[in-house]
């Protein structure tokens, strides 16, 4: 259920009923008629948010979690998330893995039918995911050839079958295949993946209204009307619209330009003020993102207690109330809404500039050490804030603008650490594998800790022991914060504004930034 975002230690931001003064009049979508007790309107829905959601056209494989909420009626897709977050199947029937986990065998629903009358095969599953090496697929990046969680070979067992084999054991490999990574694109998009530039093919009972839509103005989604699943959207059609700037977007919900929007937290206040209702998601953590880890670029940058002095050394508290107004301080790697929260680590790397001190001390750094960090328009601020802490205790940083898009992806090899990074961890073991063991390894440190409790927490999601699921998340959040693998910050709020003329307080899958699309309702 939807979580009014609770902050253990932290204020808490409460969704506002409207003001007397009913918006009704300028919504994009029709409302109810002045508390006559009719149904709203649900002939449209129309959403704001931060980013062009088919930027790169109807390829879903070319997206990532922001996409989401966007393409998850115009494909179906292997596994899913339901609405308490959990991953469940989809395509998807039955699952099993093998004995040592390095094989897991998918039977499929073959019912799934394409605007073209063809249905979903094992062929057509397997041929999706061959295309895992093609680089333009950032979706498949996680277990591309080469990677921790890589697919070393898909095999067809018969129609409604496959088997996918893994170069090591992956328990809870599932978790990768939910949305975008688990669209099953249609034979006519994967004989043609440019025709999805333009036109989407997905078996989903959403479609792309192309005499509606603006591409990168206004995207409208309508429904299928002989879907066997159309009647799980409540409204007959979704219009999404990319308004980057944050306080138009608020703007946007204020005059009813939009029905619902995923605004900031810095304007979460204007949104109240206005008289719109807002709710908000916690789960989002951002982190200062180490990549040498093994004192590759020099030896500093191989002990965990220089990046744990780095990081006591943050005064989270006044850097986030200064940069990220209403967003929540945090030493823990995991969202305070896991079950691998620890409450005791906010105590542990409290801001403490002297017993940072002590410890660049005990690693043979007293005398401290410069070093220079690739910033983007983006991470300025950030960086500028942390900067005169780390000078406190002797620690030199540089700031570097990328002069190029090609500085800015060679950081993970050129310097010791980037950021801040968002990480949602309803896929635990994808972060681990796919961010830190991942691209922010290049120098390929070891660390037996961090994978020994993703595994487990990988063999306790397959089992579904939930305190098993538990205890692996609390090794998992102990290991990377005191190995400095990662260097929280601040938990990210992510506030939705919304109508309540329009629809019902909008719920979140898990710690998801994004509703499902299908849980949007009409107000009751």
């Amino acid at each position: 259920m939807s979580r009014r975002t609770t902050a253990r230690g932290a204020a808490v931001i409460a969704a506002l009923a409207v003001s007397g003064l009913a918006l009704s009049a300028c919504t994009g979508s029709g409302t109810t008629d002045g508390g006559s007790g009719e149904p709203a309107d649900a002939s449209v829905l129309v959403i704001g948010l931060d980013s062009d959601q088919a930027a790169l056209g109807y390829d879903p494989l070319r997206y990532g979690s922001g996409q989401r909420m966007f393409f998850e009626g115009i494909y179906d897709s292997l596994f899913v998330l339901d609405e308490e977050g959990k991953v469940i199947p989809d395509l998807v029937t039955n699952f099993e893995y093998s004995e040592d986990q390095t094989q897991l065998t998918l039977d499929l629903d073959t019912t799934a039918t394409f605007a073209d009358g063809s249905t979903v095969t094992a062929d057509l599953v397997k041929e999706n995911l061959d295309f895992r090496g093609d680089p333009d697929l950032s979706a498949y990046s996680g277990f591309a050839e080469g990677g921790e969680q890589a697919i070393s070979d898909v095999t067809v067992v018969d129609d409604d079958t496959v088997t996918l084999t893994f170069a090591a054991p992956q328990p809870g490999f599932e978790a990768n295949l939910v949305m975008p990574a688990g669209a099953i694109v249609g034979p006519a998009g994967i004989a043609d993946r440019g025709s999805l530039d333009a036109t989407a093919d997905g078996s989903g009972p959403l479609e792309i209204d192309g005499d509606a839509t603006i591409k990168g103005n206004s995207y409208v989604l309508v429904k299928k009307a002989d879907h066997p699943d159309v009647d799980a959207y409540p409204f007959e059609s979704y219009e999404f619209r990319p308004i980057l700037d944050p306080v138009a977007r608020v703007n946007a919900a204020i005059s009813g330009e939009v029905d619902t929007a995923y605004i900031t937290s810095a304007t979460t206040a204007q949104a109240e003020s206005g008289g719109v209702a807002v709710v908000a998601n916690g789960g989002v953590v951002q982190n200062l993102l180490p990549f040498d880890k093994k004192g590759a670029l020099a030896p500093q940058w191989g002990d965990a207690r220089v990046w744990n002095a780095l990081s006591i050394a943050i005064d989270r508290e006044t850097y986030v109330a200064a940069i990220h107004p209403g967003d929540i301080p945090t030493a823990n790697v995991l969202p305070a809404d896991s079950p691998g929260y620890i409450p005791e680590l906010e105590e542990e790397f409290a801001y403490d500039p002297e017993a940072a001190k002590d410890l660049l001390a005990e690693a043979g750094y007293g005398d401290g050490f410069a070093f220079e960090v690739i910033v983007s328009a983006q991470s300025q601020r950030d960086w500028e804030a942390i900067q005169p802490y780390w000078a406190e205790i002797g620690v030199d940083v540089t700031l570097k603008n990328a002069s190029s898009t090609e500085e800015q992806f060679a950081a993970v090899q050129t310097t010791p650490v980037g950021g801040p990074i968002a990480l949602t961890w309803t896929n635990p073991p994808g972060n681990v594998f796919g961010v830190l063991f991942g691209f922010a390894n290049f120098h390929k440190a070891d660390n037996p800790a961090i994978q020994g409790a993703a595994g487990a927490f990988g063999a306790a999601a397959g089992s579904g022991d939930a305190d098993a699921q538990a205890a692996a998340l609390t090794d998992l959040n102990r290991s990377i914060a005191e190995s400095g693998w990662l260097i929280p910050l601040f938990e990210q709020l992510s506030p939705w504004a919304y109508n309540e003329s329009v629809i019902d307080e909008p719920t979140f899958p898990g710690t998801d930034s994004f509703p499902l699309l299908s849980t949007l309702t009409p107000a009751s």
